[in-house]
């Protein structure tokens, strides 16, 4: 559907804008702080002309009453598809994860808790790791975390997708579904196949142990998600379990 889209330099700097402000302050974007914040060289009026032909197309919308935009689940695909820009793990992020996989010995059950530890820690949403071997086992953690992220305010919302987690069948299915193909996968709100996650956004990788066991580990949480740093580690971790027992 993006790929019918095509925006020029301008509108693609705004979009990218309004995702990454409103990444960090979780509060709808207005053409000022784009102007202050961003491109200086326009005119907020200019801005907000560019704003306007966005939202007719579908990529940002306006919550409630607010001066300000969002990005829509059409525009986030937009943003990852064509202006998320990939990024290498920090230092942080790097010893985390040597930390938490250099205890593992020759047991793969060991391994995929780690993981869900070095994730859980890491990420500040709900993580996932499941085998879909000969016994299909569903580890899943990180729901304290997930719970600060202010679109869980809704308790109708939290209760809908600790629900989801909760159900081992489902997530089995939802983590073999999103990892049929090699890389990470990203499935950003109404996207999703699960009408149960319609509200979320699901990114997955999948890992294979060499001659022991074979699935995908990933993450849930709101659409207003940090793409690229999700996507770098989960796709960090998945190479490092291939290598685990070689």
């Amino acid at each position: 559907m993006t790929r019918t889209i095509e925006l020029d330099e301008r509108k693609k700097r705004v979009l990218e804008a309004i995702a990454r402000d409103y990444l960090h302050t979780a509060e709808p974007v207005g053409s000022r702080t784009i102007w202050r914040s961003y491109m200086p060289e326009l005119s907020p009026a200019s801005i907000r002309n560019e704003m306007a032909d966005l939202e007719a197309l579908g990529l940002i919308t306006q919550p409630h009453t607010s001066a300000g935009r969002v990005p829509t689940d059409l525009g986030y695909r937009y943003y990852v598809d064509h202006l998320m820009k990939s990024r290498q793990l920090t230092v942080k992020e790097e010893d985390v994860i040597n930390a938490g996989l250099k205890t593992v010995r020759n047991d793969v059950e060991d391994a995929l808790h780690q993981t869900l530890k070095i994730l859980s820690h890491l990420l500040e949403y709900a993580s996932v790791v499941a085998t879909l071997d000969n016994k299909t086992r569903v580890y899943s953690s990180g729901f304290a975390h997930m719970l600060k992220q202010p679109e869980f305010a809704d308790m109708n919302y939290t209760r809908q997708v600790m629900e989801v987690v909760e159900e081992e069948d489902l997530m089995a299915e939802m983590v073999k579904e999103y990892t049929t193909e090699k890389g990470v996968t990203i499935r950003i709100g109404s996207e999703n196949k699960f009408k149960e996650v319609k509200n979320c956004s699901v990114v997955m990788s999948s890992y294979e142990v060499k001659n022991k066991s074979t699935g995908g580990l990933g993450v849930i949480g709101p659409t207003r998600m940090s793409y690229a740093r999700v996507a770098n580690i989960l796709e960090s971790l998945s190479r490092r379990l291939d290598n685990l027992f070689e």
